[in-house]
C-alpha cells in the first residue's frame, strides 16, 4: 500500500511559493509532500516493522530522503504532530 500526501509539485514559478524544506547536515532541498508505505522487518532487526516516508522534492520522489517509523511509534508520532499543529493555531489566535 502507498499513500502520498503531496502539497507542491514540479518547478513551475507558481508551484514555487508552496514548497517548505527539507534539510540535512549537507544539503537541503525544497519539500513538497511524502510518499507513505510499509517496510518489512529489516534483516536481524528488533523492530518488527516500520512506516517508510519518502521526500518529494521538486524533482519528484526523492529515494535518498526517507526515514522509517517503528509500527509501535507511528500513533504517538501522528499525536505528536496534531498537539504541535493545534498549539501553533491557538498561538496564531
Amino acid at each position: 500500500m502507498l499513500e502520498e500526501v503531496i502539497w507542491a509539485k514540479g518547478r513551475k514559478q507558481s508551484e514555487l511559493p508552496k514548497y517548505t524544506w527539507w534539510s540535512g547536515s549537507k544539503e537541503s532541498a525544497r519539500l513538497g509532500g511524502f510518499s507513505i508505505s510499509f517496510q518489512q522487518k529489516y534483516h536481524e532487526s528488533k523492530v518488527d516493522g516500520s512506516v517508510k516516508v519518502t521526500a518529494h522534492t521538486s524533482h519528484g520522489e526523492s529515494y535518498w530522503k526517507n526515514f522509517d517509523i517503528p509500527l509501535d511509534k507511528v500513533e504517538d508520532f501522528c499525536n505528536a504532530l496534531m498537539k504541535v499543529k493545534e498549539s501553533s493555531e491557538n498561538n496564531s489566535k
